[in-house]
């Protein structure tokens, strides 16, 4: 018996409503980082959960802007003195207060931009730090899921979701809880935001790097270190921005 993918079905027509219905968010977004790149700035990535695979597509990689620092709750433990114990709980992000901690831990310059990608779009860590950087006059993109975030089924009733606080919204297309498949009995599978997420990250930096190009601007993108001459050429932008921009673990 031949078992066919529903997934990868609605992998292709998921892509084309992303660019149909998402595009004109995303070259907003991609205006807002070739400015703060022109300036001088960073672009902040902050995440949680699964939502670090947006992050993390963004940061320090192959054919990826340089000047992009990845925040996550780790950073806690990476650079501060929090119990490695504490971040393992999974629910830890509900924890009010770790926003302003990792952000302090950041080496956040005021002419930076932020990018927060979460797709419920509404624990404490995310919209705390939503609210921080608003408050601290950081312009502010979001990923997330609009569904999500407007359902009635979603925890945080109350107050403000990251979409409410962004100036840039790019909806991931996901539904509430992600999974987009009943494959029967209930069995729901087929996680859609890091899918639209990693999709979203990569046409961000295409359109940043051309929107740098026509202004005239260096576009300071790393290259494979598996390449001859990778090294040698990351390591200038390594130089050039130094300690603005953190390292990724292998």
């Amino acid at each position: 018996m031949v078992i066919e993918s529903e997934y990868a079905s609605m992998a292709d027509g998921l892509v084309r409503r992303l660019v149909d219905t998402q595009l004109p968010a995303m070259r907003a977004a991609a205006a807002m980082v070739a400015e703060c790149v022109a300036g001088g700035g960073v672009l902040q990535a902050f995440g949680t959960g699964h939502s670090r695979i947006v992050t993390l597509e963004l940061a320090a990689r192959a054919g990826g802007l340089a000047p992009v620092s990845m925040l996550a709750v780790k950073d806690l433990v990476m650079f501060g003195d929090e119990d490695p114990a504490a971040i393992l709980d999974p629910k830890y992000e509900r924890v009010s207060g770790l926003a302003e901690r990792v952000y302090d831990l950041g080496g956040v310059a005021p002419g930076d931009l932020f990018l927060i990608v979460s797709n419920s779009g509404l624990n404490a860590a995310i919209v705390e730090m939503a609210h921080l950087v608003r408050a601290r006059g950081h312009r502010l993109i979001a990923v997330t899921s609009l569904a999500h975030t407007r359902s009635t089924d979603a925890r945080r009733s109350g107050g403000a979701h990251l979409a409410d606080l962004a100036d840039v919204v790019i909806d991931n297309l996901a539904p509430p809880g992600d999974a987009a498949i009943e494959v029967g009995q209930g069995v729901r599978i087929g996680a859609v935001s890091s899918l639209t997420g990693v999709l979203i990250a990569q046409v961000i930096t295409e359109l940043t790097c051309r929107h740098l190009l026509e202004m005239g601007q260096d576009v300071p993108v790393y290259v494979s270190a598996n390449l001859a001459a990778g090294d040698a050429h990351n390591q200038t932008l390594t130089d050039r921005y130094g300690a603005r921009v953190r390292p990724i673990e292998p």
